[in-house]
């Protein structure tokens, strides 16, 4: 049996992440100095209503060696096998502090996977794992074959409001305030482990149609994956400009959590899928 465990970045709901048989490491977030745990006792559904009155923006914590350790060694006790997965290295430090962990234990029977993801690019991706899982005897095996897998997974998504990514640091100042002052929304992409601005649209409802430009040979037999950060009706105008276009015979929804929501705000909504 090989054991898997991911972050709470993966924003998997508590119930799915039960589900699944995944174990998922929390990670905290600081909001007008009282620090929560995301998914423990932050919903969020909570997390956007303290974003839209916090006097600063909200800091995220990293996931410490402790955590892990204490974490992959009670799996470990449990199991034949674990597999660690980690949001993108390119936006956390929690990868460096798991490698250092991975070095330490030491084992064969252990193995982590920098996902250079995040949300619901990264919830695909703990599908897919659990799904491979069942095909693999080992957590090196499993890696493998994930590898490959995750070559052919794409993220698009628009932002509504970049005054987030502008205080988060993803955007610049100059860029963002053109944007906001044009009501051009930005149509993001996750590159190599980072967030890349690949189009653009005047309003929200032309950057979605820009959105579904941007996708490429959809494999409409895998699922696919909508994500939002607490806007329903940003959520359904991108899945109505999609399913014009494609059809879509399965597919999830994920809410974007705490520690993602920090930097997209409100208002953000977005696909991820499998290319053929």
């Amino acid at each position: 049996m090989i054991k898997i465990i991911a972050d709470s970045t993966c924003d998997l709901s508590p119930v799915e992440a039960e589900a699944l048989g995944v174990t998922i490491i929390p990670m905290k977030i600081l909001i007008d100095e009282k620090e929560y745990t995301a998914g423990v006792n932050l919903t969020p559904e909570e997390f956007y209503e303290k974003l839209a009155n916090c006097k600063k923006l909200p800091q995220t914590t990293l996931i410490t060696d402790f955590e892990y350790e204490e974490t992959i060694k009670s799996a470990m006790k449990q199991n034949d096998e674990v597999f660690v997965m980690c949001l993108s290295s390119e936006l956390s430090g929690s990868f460096n502090n798991l490698q250092r962990v991975y070095a330490e234990i030491n084992s064969p029977k252990l193995e982590i996977y920098d996902t250079k993801s995040v949300t619901f690019e990264y919830s695909a991706i703990v599908y897919e794992v659990v799904k491979l899982s069942k095909l693999c005897k080992t957590a090196k095996e499993l890696k493998e074959k994930l590898q490959k897998a995750v070559e052919k997974l794409r993220l698009i998504a628009v932002v509504d409001n970049v005054k987030y990514l502008i205080k988060g640091g993803r955007l610049s100042l100059m860029k963002g305030l053109a944007v906001t002052a044009l009501n051009i929304k930005p149509v993001l992409t996750i590159k190599d482990g980072k967030l890349s601005v690949i189009s653009k649209g005047i309003g929200y409802q032309m950057a979605c149609r820009n959105l579904v430009k941007e996708i490429k040979d959809l494999d409409t037999t895998k699922p696919v994956y909508f994500g939002h950060s607490n806007d329903e009706t940003k959520l359904n105008i991108v899945k109505n400009c999609v399913k014009e276009r494609f059809e879509i015979k399965t597919s999830k929804t994920c809410i974007v959590g705490a520690v993602i929501g920090t930097h997209t705000g409100p208002g953000c909504a977005g696909i991820v899928y499998f290319e053929k």
